[in-house]
Parts: structure tokens; C-alpha cells; sequence
């Protein structure tokens, strides 16, 4: 009884010390709940195993109770686990984002645009040199603190990237936890300008805080069963700090379907909380639903809307979103965007969604187009001399189309420019160093690129020729230091007649791209 006792108040020890350092929910949908369990088990069996060695006995009676409490443990864990896939309860995971999702007309719900110089169109990896450089500028906190993950958000209807600072180590922890993390770093995409924020007083309840002061170490403290797993960092309407801490629920099995059942929203400052169930989430919070889950959400809607065997097989209708989304703020509301495209991956979409990540509203627009990364490449290429790279585009609404919006950025992640690529035919594209030298490039463009609006005069000397075939129109372009003019043969034919050396008087566009629209003075 006594090697037994010994061996209960070790694991009970090791328990609390592992409880307290992973900190798991105490859930049964939680993996790191049955983690903590199991372990538990394991060291208390191998405990007790080796007092029994040491006295030579048969097996304990203690030692029969805990593996065969064991053994119930893991066949509870595999039957959940596999009773929650999508197998058995395809029809379930494809109803989460089914019962979400209008179908709506874009040019109706998108405004529009006149003009564009408001489109926030900033990635994270932009966002974060922006403001380390800021956070560079600060010589008294860079030494103790530095930026952790950026949350997109809209702010009194403004696009803003935020970013709470981090302790950078234990010991910086150690050193400042009395007065708390002293601020934040928020980038205003539009206008590409970085500002810290200073608070009046510092936030102690962070996700860098270590003990007590560890944000999820916090929550568990009041709600112990909480699933959570992400922290966006967010401010209300008076730019007070909040963190907006999604928990989930699981609808089949342990860990099958997963969605979000409401938040927890903490006070970093004083560390109160609150907890709101999804109907009830205040309407200033924007990050709810993280975009990897309403992606996943509607994927599992396109595979297994046609029934699971279906998505495997004959694979009729299956449709998933590209490989990577963006955010538009629409409607004082953050919105997710990406295409949705066959299964097959033909490098076209059948149509876009946006996401509402607040309320999880799924909005559908039957547009079909270029994939996001086709209209990317076709922006790199109007500057390829540069050796631009476009960043994820947004889509805006164009003289009545859909047209894809994207910023170009140099090899130190800054924009230098930006791009226009219609949804319909990618190979309509206008690029400029502002949105609006884009929008009025593409406007020209698309009045009809040759001709009325064609107005400047250039004599060029020839360094080179290139035929290009683009949507099925044969064009010759001619370069001439770092600009490539381009003449449709459909309209002359003669032009193919040119060679290296030669002098071309050419009417084109009045813009400052790489690639401009051409034709011959003759």
C-alpha cells in the first residue's frame, strides 16, 4: 500500500506540473486533455510496475485497475475519433457552411468604384517590415519587446492591421511584467504608415506572459473547459485593447466538425473577461471565424455536397476555394475572399465567396474567371522587367465587372505599384504607381485600348521582338529599353515585318507601365 501511495502522489504531482505547463482544456474534445490522461495513467502503471518488481510480487491489484482503465481510455479515444470522421458524418460537415450561404448578386452588393485610393490591399509580411521599422525607431522598447502576429480589422470603417508587442524573452518577461506589455504597432494598409500606440497603461494578460500572466493560462482559470485556440489581438470603437478568444465545439465524434460556438473576450489590461455566445458577439469584434476554418468549412461543403462516395469517385459538381484568401472590409464587417474552383484545378474559377469572420456568413457570386494566381502572373508579367511579385488581390467593382486589385511589391516586400486584372479576361491588365493611375490605365485600356484614347507619340529604335499569342489574339511586342510595346496583328498585320534596329514611330497609351498598347503612325 505504501509503493502504491508513492506511486498516486507522484502522478498526482507530475499531473498538476504537466496540467499547469500545457495547460490543456478540460474537455474531452480537447487532443491535449486525453494526452494529459493517458500520460498520467502511463506513469502511475510504471510506477507501480517497478514497486512490484522491486518486491517481487504477482501483479498488484492497483496495477490491474489502472490498465484496464487504460484500455477503456484508448478505446474511448479511437471509437471517438473515428466516429467523428467525415465516413460516417459527411452530411454533417457539409451542412456547417451549407446553412451559412447566399447566393448574391456582386455588382449589387460591391458598390461601384468611382475612384480607389482606400482599398486595403496591405499582406501581413508587408505590414510586419512596415512596422518593425517603426518598432526599429523605438530605442527604448526594442531591446524588451517586439511584434507579434498582425490582426486585420476594420476600425470606425477603416482597414487597419494591428499588432500587440511581445515580451522577447523569459527574462524580459521577468523584468517588465510589473507594468505589462506598454503598447501597440498599427499599420494603416492605405496610406502604408506605421504607428505605436502608447497606452496609458500596460497589458499584463498577453499571450507572451508566462505564470499567471499567460493569456490562455488566464482564460482556463475561469473557463477550464474552454476550446480554445487562437488570440487576435483587436480594439473596440474607442481603441481599447481587447483580445477576441474564439472557443469551438465539435459536432460528430470527439474531434470531427469543428466550429465555433462563441468568444471569450479578455481585458489585457485588467484581465476581466467575458464570455459571448455567437449570436450575441459585439459588433465592433471582427475576428471570429478564422479564415483557414471557413475555408475548410466550405471545402467540405463543395467535396461532399453530392455525398461522400461522390467526392471520391465521380467526383460530380466537388468544388474547392483557391489555395490562399484575402480580406476585404465590406460593411463596417471584415470578409474573407478567395475563388472557388472545380476539383480539377483547371486554373479558372467558377465563381468567388466572401466570408464574413465575424458572423461566419457565406456569401456566393456565380462570377467565372481567372484563378487568383493567374491574374497574379499576369500583373508579374506587365512588370516583369522590375521583377515585381503581387501579393493575394482583392476584387472591387469596375465599370460594372469584377476586377481583381492587387499591389506589386519589390524584393523587400514594399509596394511599388499596383495592378488591375479583369476577373473575365485576364489578359485586360493596367498597372500604376498609385490605385488611381491603375484604375484610369485600365479604364483606357478597356475603352479600347487603341486608339482614341492613345494620345502620346514615341520614335523608338527596336532592341528586340517577341510574338505573343494571349487568349487567342496574336500580338507583336516590340522592346525598347525597359518598355514593351504591344500592337495587335489583327489590326497590323505588317507589324510582323519589323526586326531589331529598326526606327517605329508608335500613337500608345499615356502611362508609365512596363507594357504599354500600341499601334504603328503610318
Amino acid at each position: 500500500m505504501k509503493k502504491t501511495g508513492a506511486a498516486l502522489f507522484v502522478t498526482a504531482v507530475y499531473t498538476a506540473v504537466a496540467y499547469y505547463i500545457a495547460t490543456p482544456a478540460l474537455n474531452i474534445h480537447s487532443g491535449g486533455f486525453w494526452a494529459l490522461l493517458l500520460s498520467a495513467l502511463a506513469v502511475f502503471m510504471l510506477l507501480e510496475a517497478m514497486g512490484v518488481s522491486i518486491q517481487r510480487r504477482k501483479t498488484s491489484i492497483p496495477l490491474q485497475v489502472s490498465g484496464v482503465v487504460t484500455l477503456l481510455c484508448l478505446a474511448v479515444f479511437v471509437v471517438g475519433a473515428l466516429a467523428g470522421t467525415k465516413l460516417f458524418h459527411a452530411r454533417t460537415y457539409s451542412s456547417l457552411a451549407e446553412q451559412r450561404i447566399e447566393y448574391r448578386d456582386f455588382l449589387q452588393d460591391v458598390p461601384e468604384e468611382k475612384s480607389i485610393s482606400n482599398i486595403a490591399l496591405m499582406d501581413t509580411e508587408s505590414a510586419r517590415i512596415i512596422g518593425n521599422r517603426q518598432m526599429g525607431s523605438l530605442s527604448e522598447l526594442v531591446s524588451q519587446f517586439e511584434t507579434s502576429d498582425y490582426s486585420t480589422i476594420t476600425l470606425n470603417n477603416h482597414p487597419m492591421k494591428v499588432s500587440a508587442l511581445r515580451y522577447v524573452s523569459f527574462f524580459r518577461y521577468l523584468r517588465n511584467r510589473k507594468d505589462g506589455v506598454p503598447g501597440y504597432i498599427q499599420v494603416d494598409p492605405v496610406s502604408q504608415k506605421a504607428e505605436y500606440v502608447q497606452l496609458s497603461e500596460g497589458m499584463k494578460y498577453v499571450p507572451s506572459g508566462c505564470f499567471g500572466h499567460d493569456l490562455k493560462r488566464h482564460i482556463h482559470s475561469r473557463y477550464p473547459d474552454a476550446l480554445v485556440d487562437n488570440f487576435y489581438f483587436e480594439l473596440d470603437e474607442d481603441k481599447k485593447p481587447y483580445y477576441v478568444c474564439p472557443y469551438y465545439t465539435y459536432h460528430v465524434g470527439l474531434f470531427g466538425a469543428k466550429d465555433v460556438a462563441g468568444i471569450i473576450l479578455v481585458d489585457p489590461v485588467s484581465g476581466d473577461m467575458q464570455k459571448f455566445a455567437l449570436e450575441d458577439v459585439p459588433e465592433w469584434v471582427d475576428r471570429v471565424y478564422d479564415g483557414d476554418l471557413l475555408c475548410e468549412q466550405y471545402d467540405n461543403y463543395g467535396r461532399l455536397k453530392n455525398g461522400l462516395w461522390n467526392s471520391l469517385f465521380a467526383k460530380v459538381g466537388c468544388v474547392v476555394t483557391t489555395d490562399d484568401y484575402g480580406y476585404k472590409a465590406l460593411e463596417n464587417d471584415l470578409w474573407v475572399f478567395t475563388g472557388v474552383t472545380s476539383v480539377s484545378s483547371d486554373e479558372s474559377n467558377i465563381g468567388f465567396v466572401l466570408m464574413n469572420s465575424r458572423t461566419g456568413a457565406i456569401r456566393y457570386y456565380d462570377i467565372s474567371g481567372a484563378e487568383e494566381y493567374s491574374a497574379m502572373s499576369a500583373a508579374e508579367g506587365q512588370v516583369q522587367n522590375l521583377r515585381y511579385t503581387a501579393s493575394f488581390p482583392s476584387v472591387v467593382n469596375v465599370g460594372g465587372e469584377p476586377v481583381y486589385l492587387m499591389v506589386l511589391k519589390d524584393s523587400g516586400g514594399l509596394t511599388k505599384m499596383y495592378a488591375l486584372v479583369n476577373v473575365q479576361d485576364y489578359s485586360l491588365v493596367a498597372t500604376g504607381e498609385t490605385q488611381e493611375e491603375a484604375l484610369k490605365s485600365y479604364r483606357a485600356r478597356k475603352s479600347g485600348g487603341s486608339h482614341a484614347d492613345w494620345t502620346m507619340e514615341r520614335t523608338i529604335v527596336v532592341e528586340s521582338v517577341r510574338d505573343v499569342v494571349i487568349d487567342g489574339n496574336s500580338y507583336v511586342y516590340l522592346i525598347a529599353g525597359e518598355t514593351a510595346y504591344r500592337i495587335k496583328l489583327a489590326d497590323d498585320e505588317a507589324a510582323l515585318l519589323i526586326e531589331p534596329g529598326d526606327s517605329v514611330t508608335l500613337l500608345c497609351e499615356e502611362s508609365t507601365d512596363a507594357v504599354l498598347g500600341a499601334e504603328r503612325v503610318k
